[in-house]
């Protein structure tokens, strides 16, 4: 059952919009949504501005990142933005988030007009991925994964401060419910994950592990700049090292930008394991049991699980 968004702006008078929010679902808890392709979004990705997206015309040299949500998108695009030798302000000025109606303003002769090497942002899974078929288009796309559980927990934490798409304040149980069966924005963490580990072996597709990059950070920089063509040393490596460490982040001029400080989670942990600290014994088993009937025999896996 869904609640008309007039209804929920009686109890939670701090939402923003109304009944003009065209194609805005809100559920009794006050979580809003629009439904895209049988998947749930975030009310600022609007039809308008996916259809956008698969138009864009893309070259080979542009990037595009993309991952579920709470997977480590913000930190590999800092590290994409250091290996390109950009500055800082690329962060806040030039990330091209295409499918975003919130946080991307500019028009189509402006993304035309960019230079070569355009960083793209997205969170699709790979049938709605930036620009079409992929396999059809010289863009590179990295994605990221993480563990599902760790993505659970942190994405519970972070929609929990997110008062301008209707914060969840609902229960961590139900929350836990609502992520398996694929009822939060952005939907199904497996199916979104697997459309791309499907195409781990695409010469023009890069799948990586946060875990991975957390752990061995160097080795994986080391793995983007070669799948981007990018010439690097030992030195460039280590320094990208030390600035995209978890407190210089923390720290760094991306993390207190206006559109996200009002999230205290954004940056929450940047560990992996600390669905420990949230899961019953309980959960985590039966979130296991769960994970190896939908991954099957696809080989996908995560350290500690």
């Amino acid at each position: 059952m869904t609640h008309t968004t007039e209804q929920v702006l009686d109890h939670h008078p701090h939402l923003p919009g109304g009944p003009n929010d065209d194609g805005v679902e809100v559920t009794p808890s006050g979580y809003r949504y629009r439904m895209l392709n049988g998947i749930m979004m975030p009310p600022h990705v609007t039809p308008e501005c996916y259809e956008r997206s698969r138009r864009v015309s893309t070259r080979p040299k542009d990037i595009c990142f993309t991952s579920y949500p709470k997977s480590g998108s913000t930190w590999l695009s800092y590290i994409l933005v250091l290996l390109t030798g950009r500055k800082k302000d690329y962060l806040r000025d030039d990330i091209h988030w295409v499918e975003s109606s919130r946080t991307y303003p500019r028009t189509d002769q402006e993304l035309n007009n960019a230079p070569d090497c355009r960083i793209f942002k997205s969170h699709m899974p790979y049938s709605m991925a930036l620009a079409g078929n992929p396999a059809e288009n010289p863009c590179r796309y990295i994605y990221i994964a993480r563990n599902p559980k760790d993505v659970c927990v942190s994405y519970y934490h972070f929609e929990m401060g997110k008062t301008w798409s209707g914060m969840w304040d609902g229960s961590w149980e139900e929350w836990l419910e609502m992520f398996l069966q694929g009822k939060v924005q952005r939907g199904d963490w497996f199916d979104h994950a697997l459309s791309w580990w499907e195409h781990r072996d695409d010469p023009n597709v890069l799948f990586l592990r946060y875990e991975d990059l957390l752990n061995n950070t160097a080795r994986e920089i080391g793995k983007i700049a070669q799948f981007l063509s990018l010439e690097t040393d030992a030195a460039q490596i280590d320094d990208i090292v030390t600035k995209v460490g978890f407190r210089e982040m923390q720290s760094s001029e991306y993390s207190s930008l206006s559109d996200i400080k009002q999230f205290t989670h954004f940056f929450r942990k940047g560990k992996a394991g600390s669905w420990k600290e949230q899961f019953t014994v309980q959960q985590s088993e039966a979130f296991d049991e769960y994970f190896r009937r939908r991954v099957g025999a696809s080989g996908l896996k995560f350290d500690g699980n």
